[in-house]
């Protein structure tokens, strides 16, 4: 059985930028080296929004943009964001007007092709299930931008944690 933990050479393998550079498809803002701050600077939305998911984009990036936390780094991250709350609404929307489930109906003949029985099954609606998928996703890029309650106090300037009587264990 696999145990977890990283695998050496997992993955794809980076590009040499001086191969980038050659191609065409080099970018100055994606060069972060490890442990380097990201540069700090407006967003702009991926050209594959709609109208809704960049009016989301635009919100998520002024948000970002009080906390002056906003890169071109996270502009993919937050648009992905946007087009999961986007999906989330259309999803919700589908759900109020064919609602959470659906009646399907199946008749059962015998050998000799008469009608036996007349199944009814009631099932989930398809929607029920993107609809869970869309919001456990947009729950987790809020925390990995750290854009939920529980992230808040962590970059909360004066949240400290108290010293206790049990910290010597």
């Amino acid at each position: 059985m696999a145990r977890g933990g990283p695998r050496s050479g997992a993955g794809r393998k980076r590009k040499d930028p001086a191969l980038k550079d050659v191609q065409g498809t080099y970018r100055d803002d994606r060069d972060a080296k490890v442990n380097e701050d990201v540069p700090v600077g407006p967003m702009i939305a991926p050209l594959h929004l709609s109208e809704i998911a960049r009016g989301h984009f635009a919100t998520i990036a002024g948000i970002l943009e009080e906390q002056k936390r906003s890169s071109p780094h996270y502009a993919e991250h937050v648009g992905l964001l946007a087009l999961r709350l986007e999906q989330i609404a259309m999803y919700q929307a589908v759900i109020e007007v064919e609602g959470c489930t659906f009646t399907t109906q199946s008749v059962l003949t015998t050998k000799d092709g008469s009608v036996s029985a007349l199944k009814i099954m009631k099932r989930a609606h398809p929607a029920v299930a993107m609809l869970d998928a869309a919001l456990r996703h947009a729950q987790s890029l809020l925390g990995d931008l750290m854009l939920n309650p529980s992230a808040a106090l962590k970059i909360a300037s004066g949240h400290k944690q108290e010293a206790g009587d049990f910290d010597d264990f």
